[in-house]
């Protein structure tokens, strides 16, 4: 079991038995898939992010990675002028915790699909899209939600609407907490505001699957979202006949967490019991250009250590180790 000293997990037994039969499965895994493995550096150099975990080496400050995304994507766009198509990650991060009982090293397993062509977004996206539903088999989950989401469902809208940073921020709090009513406090007197609030009505509905997304069409925004819907629907098309036994697949056009990142369609895993998601991802095409590489990339990022509390709370959601 996890015993965490204050915030960094010592792993027992079993617990270090399934960290390492579970990053072994997804790497073996995304492997078959294609995806080669990179191993960034644990120290940086140049500590960007707020929430590093800094100290000095001599007179340098330097930090312990925060992320993968952010540090494979400096090594990729440093050492090779074009991009490996597909890349796969496993070991540990160090962020400051948000609240006082999370841990600051965490495990994680992932991967990034990278590529140069803007046409190459849908299929890159289905491909991650069905890797997350080989996730749960691999590491004896018995069952889970897939949420298929989509940053530009709410992006685009406040993009056609001019909206100020400010605005946009307390518009996005409000979605996420699925709160109608702090959407129209935020929005007060702007002059979109019935316009977007009509259209946070639709996103808020709940929806879940094909048919659902239909309620999208009231929105007033509804043209100009049809790409994005349409890949949604292709998403969901291909999807449904790979389904697992016990796995569920569901649509959230609310789910804008993380939408300052994510520029496309957005991939969450979860579990009865698990209180946030056990994988998560999506499309980042704005990370790589603001590194100077013209670059499309999407992943996504398996928590283990989330499940790694989950199996220890909840033990009868998980296949028995052998």
């Amino acid at each position: 079991m996890p015993i965490r000293t204050p915030h960094f997990p010592d792993l027992l037994f079993d617990a270090a038995r399934r960290l390492r039969r579970w990053e072994g499965a997804l790497m073996a895994l995304l492997q078959r898939h294609g995806y080669e493995e990179l191993h960034p550096s644990l120290v940086l150099r140049e500590p960007h992010e707020a929430d590093c975990l800094r100290f000095f080496d001599g007179n340098e400050l330097v930090a312990l990675r925060s992320d993968f995304t952010v540090s494979l994507a400096r090594l990729l766009s440093q050492r090779f002028p074009e991009p490996p198509p597909r890349v796969a990650y496993a070991g540990a991060i160090f962020r400051r915790p948000l609240q006082p009982w999370e841990p600051v090293e965490r495990f994680e397993v992932g991967c990034e699909r990278i590529h140069e062509d803007p046409e190459g977004r849908p299929g890159a996206d289905v491909e991650l899209a069905r890797l997350l539903l080989a996730v749960p088999g691999a590491l004896g989950l018995r069952g889970g939600i897939l949420q298929l989401g989509h940053a530009a469902l709410l992006r685009v809208p406040m993009d056609q609407e001019g909206l100020p940073p400010a605005l946009r921020d307390a518009l996005v709090r409000a979605i996420s907490r699925r709160s109608a009513h702090r959407a129209a406090e935020a929005l007060a007197d702007h002059p979109a505001a019935p316009r977007l609030l009509a259209h946070a009505e639709t996103l808020l509905e709940q929806l879940d699957g094909a048919g659902g997304l239909q309620a999208l069409s009231r929105s007033p925004y509804a043209g100009a979202l049809t790409r994005e819907l349409e890949h949604l629907h292709g998403t969901l098309e291909a999807l449904l006949p790979l389904l697992p036994a016990g796995l569920t697949l569901r649509v959230d056009p609310a789910d804008v967490h993380g939408l300052p990142f994510y520029t496309g369609p957005t991939l969450r895993l979860w579990a009865p019991g698990a209180q946030q998601e056990l994988a998560a991802g999506g499309r980042y095409d704005g990370l790589f250009p603001e590194l100077g590489r013209p670059w499309f990339a999407a992943g996504f990022c398996v928590r283990l250590s989330r499940l790694l509390d989950l199996a220890e709370t909840r033990p009868e959601l998980f296949e028995p180790l052998p």
